[in-house]
């Protein structure tokens, strides 16, 4: 009988990243808003990804399985990602620049998420990472212009932007996209 070797795997479906971080980003964002209006937005964006959790779990043949060395370059991303989302805003709020500290942190996820595409080989995330970037800058650019707004102007821009950007990329990876097209006789750009 022979011996096979099983390689090992990171475990998760790819799309969960974009998942996690839509979820964590409309979070932030719902929280720069009102609280009443806020806290709806927050309960409908925990609603939709428990719903693409749940489509994630059903759907097995997702699992994204590394070669060893792919699977530590996936890790030091995650460390890196963890860390700067952690460091980055304390440390920008030392220097007194905390008005675009959740751009910066946006920017470094869109940045991790080009980076992720070369590991995980889903180009995809080279146009999700991209855009996360533009609204990075952009809510940069609203963060300081708006003299006496500080980071409530920005945060909600760049947190429920980045997030619906996530989500639409977790959506289309997932296929949901594709079922409401066909569901709905409905052409959308970049579906077959």
């Amino acid at each position: 009988m022979p011996y096979t070797t099983r390689q090992p795997s990171l475990g998760v479906p790819a799309p969960s990243l974009e998942i996690v971080l839509g979820t964590l980003a409309w979070t932030v964002g719902a929280g720069g808003l009102d609280s009443g209006f806020g806290t709806v937005l927050v309960a409908l964006g925990l609603f939709l990804a428990a719903y693409m959790w749940v489509v994630r779990r059903r759907n097995a043949a997702m699992l994204v399985t590394l070669h060893p060395e792919r699977k530590r370059r996936m890790q030091r991303l995650i460390l890196i990602g963890v860390a700067g989302l952690v460091l980055l805003p304390a440390i920008l709020g030392l220097v007194g620049y905390r008005e675009i500290s959740i751009a910066v942190s946006a920017a470094l996820v869109g940045a991790l998420l080009i980076q992720a595409s070369t590991v995980l080989e889903e180009r995809s995330l080279v146009a999700t990472g991209a855009l996360v970037l533009l609204i990075a800058a952009f809510g940069a650019f609203l963060a300081l212009t708006w003299t006496g707004q500080g980071t409530g102007a920005s945060q909600p821009v760049i947190g429920l932007g980045a997030g619906l950007v996530l989500w639409v990329a977790a959506l289309r990876r997932l296929g949901i996209l594709d079922d409401l097209a066909r569901r709905y006789n409905l052409r959308i750009p970049g579906l077959r």
